[in-house]
């Protein structure tokens, strides 16, 4: 076992040398940078969502150099707003402001940036090396597993995901089960039964996982974008000091980092917990154990800033320890990034590490050096990095654009890949707005073709039997008992955070919410109709495992939709990103339909003009027109996404995109 996992690592590492490889990982250090600086909204969900229909084309350990590089790197390089602007970098640098800030205000901002980047770095490694460690742990563990087990596995890892949502957590349950539910869309392979296929040749395989991925996630934190037209207004502060006092005050607290990087790790394994969470956690440890914390922390303590960014960046390599050895993820990027191993030819989970170890190694690899390198930027180009954060939103937004649009034609080039990108964007759009987790039902999608194979392997073994196995008997009472201990916690904790007075019963109220998720009830009732003339083999899992159980907890939530005030967004789901904008209601709605005119016109321009001329156009008028720029920035950056379309894929790399129907 020892010599095959040595042989593993070995052949991890001899992937890295590949100049692409190499290549690759530098553009994600870069894209991981300025994501993490630049504050118009663009979060790594949306980076994924726009890079995985591209890379998941290329070779794979290129791919994974790509996306493991820039989502490391983006959060040790995100004290930057923090620190100049008070600004949180992202969900795990909220706490960082409060002692960053007032460094950076005094004249200590070098300092605090030092620290900021020696500690994430150092996180990091400590994160990524314990990600090594839980592999010849979990390794023998693994092969114990048969087909059941790892039903129980899939499932119970599919039902934490869920029942992260904040203080609904049927909402998480119902997301999920619409998730497995458009899994099973295509043709059976067992059976050959076509389900919900309605003589649409495109759907025979199913929806495209990556362009459903791509619509969920990119099209509403586009959208965000456009509605907040976020800009720091404020200048920022000073950057005086020095970058190698920061060094040393990280040095001299290595036991801090030590031990605010296992808390990030812990928070990145244990489910329920919530990434939101992480610096927080943190943070109230260093308060509480740092000699003289209570009078000099939120005034400029320095360890204030170690603490945080430490356990931020270490909390990487925990959720990777979840995602690639169990196969369920922690947060919306890593979800996406399972989206993007699958469709790369590996599983993640204990069938990667039967196959694939010497890819978890590779990632394991990348981790680290990708840590080291963004510690490396953030020195190097301290000095420039914050200019970043000046881009506009009438800039970033066509440029969203245009990779929202060529991602999703990158898929099969059908016209229908526009179609199902405006679809799906528009159900992201409203899961976002309206409360309801995207990570389950993109989770859900994912693994439900893979539930459907252990079930189906399961059945034809043992028969009914294999629900006495005795693993599975184990595994069920953990996943049971990790289930109910999540929701009291986040129960009691949601308790005590709330101070509304309870809902008043009563009166049934027609809410936005409603709607939603009456549609998701029309789902299923169709689900169970035209699935009653499928054989029992074809309907097991649409029908009984998913539709059932989907109508009951639907149902459960109209009943809760109707008669509540009214819950908030920002209360739905801890591990996905909410609407944050302060707009009146006349304005917000005013800028979303633009949104959507624009993006909607833009994918049908494509069908009839093509993706080459449409794009450019694109840019301009969005620029010229809605953005308000000068000629002197739209065409030069119309003429950048003609030379990247024509120039670079067409040209260059002879990817030949689909001519428009008037054109064709």
């Amino acid at each position: 076992m020892e010599a095959s996992l040595f042989t593993a690592a070995l052949q991890g590492f001899n992937n890295l040398f590949d100049p692409f490889v190499v290549l690759a990982l530098t553009a994600g250090v870069a894209i991981g940078t300025f994501t993490a600086v630049a504050p118009q909204g663009i979060g790594m969900p949306l980076v994924y969502g726009m890079m995985v229909p591209v890379v998941v084309r290329w070779p794979p350990i290129r791919a994974i150099a790509l996306l493991i590089g820039a989502s490391s790197v983006s959060a040790i390089c995100a004290a930057y707003l923090p620190v100049l602007f008070g600004i949180p970098g992202g969900s795990g640098s909220q706490a960082t402001v409060l002692d960053g800030y007032p460094m950076g205000r005094r004249g200590e901002a070098r300092r605090a940036l030092g620290a900021s980047f020696m500690a994430g770095g150092l996180g990091c490694l400590i994160g990524t090396f314990t990600l090594a460690l839980a592999i010849p742990v979990a390794k023998p563990l693994i092969y114990l597993m048969g087909s059941p087990e790892l039903f129980v596995v899939v499932l119970w890892g599919l039902s934490m995901v869920s029942v992260l949502a904040g203080r609904r957590p049927i909402k998480g349950l119902v997301a999920a089960a619409v998730g497995l539910l458009i899994a099973t869309v295509g043709q059976q392979a067992q059976s050959g039964t076509m389900r919900f296929v309605f003589d649409q040749v495109y759907l025979l395989d199913g929806f495209p996982l990556s362009i459903v991925a791509l619509a969920l996630f990119g099209v509403p934190s586009a959208l965000d974008l456009a509605l907040s037209r976020l800009g720091v207004e404020q200048q920022p502060a000073p950057l005086k000091g020095s970058l190698f006092e920061g060094v040393k005050d990280t040095l001299r607290e290595w036991w801090l980092v030590v031990r605010c990087s296992f808390v990030g790790i812990w928070v990145g394994i244990v489910p329920g917990i919530g990434a939101q969470t992480v610096d927080w956690l943190a943070y109230g440890h260093a308060a509480q154990s740092c000699k003289g914390a209570n009078q000099s922390f939120g005034k400029g303590d320095v360890r204030g800033v170690i603490a945080p960014e430490s356990a931020n960046d270490a909390k990487d390599g925990g959720d990777l320890i979840t995602t690639l050895l169990l196969g369920f993820p922690q947060g919306t990027t890593t979800a996406l990034f399972i989206v993007a191993l699958l469709s790369l030819g590996f599983l993640p989970g204990p069938e990667m590490v039967r196959k694939n170890a010497d890819v978890i190694f590779s990632i394991v690899w990348i981790q680290g050096i990708a840590g080291i390198l963004g510690t490396l930027v953030g020195f190097i180009l301290a000095n420039h990095l914050a200019k970043l954060a000046q881009v506009r939103y009438s800039v970033m937004v066509p440029v969203i654009f245009v990779f929202l649009l060529m991602g999703a034609l990158s898929a099969t080039r059908d016209p229908l890949d526009l179609v199902v990108l405006v679809g799906f964007g528009l159900l992201g759009y409203a899961m976002k707005r309206l409360g309801y987790p995207r990570p389950p039902l993109i989770l859900g999608l994912v693994l439900g073709d893979l539930m459907e194979r252990y079930l189906y392997r399961s059945v034809a073994s043992y028969g009914y039997t294999w629900l006495y196995r005795p693993a599975v008997i184990v595994l069920a009472v953990l996943a049971v008992g990790t289930l109910a201990q999540t929701l009291w916690s986040r129960r009691a904790r949601s308790d005590k955070k709330t101070d509304a007075p309870p809902a008043k019963a009563g009166g049934f109220r027609l809410k936005p919410q409603f709607f939603l998720t009456l549609f998701f009830f029309a789902l299923f009732v169709g689900a169970l109709w035209f699935g009653q003339e499928w054989p029992m083999i074809a309907k097991l899992m649409p029908v009984y495992l998913v539709a059932l159980p989907g109508l009951v907890l639907a149902a459960v939530q109209l009943y809760r939709d109707g008669q509540e005030e009214g819950e908030k967004a920002q209360a739905a789901a801890d591990m996905d990103e909410v609407f944050s904008t302060e707009l009146d209601r006349r304005t917000e709605a005013r800028r979303t339909l633009g949104f959507f005119a624009w993006f909607g016109g833009g994918a049908l321009s494509v069908w009839l003009l093509g993706i080459v001329v449409t794009l450019p156009l694109l840019v301009l008028l969005y620029a010229w027109v809605e953005g308000r720029e000068n000629w002197k920035t739209a065409v030069p950056l119309s003429a950048a996404a003609f030379l990247l379309i024509w120039g670079v894929f067409e040209y260059t790399l002879e990817i030949k995109w689909p001519v428009g129907v008037l054109l064709g």
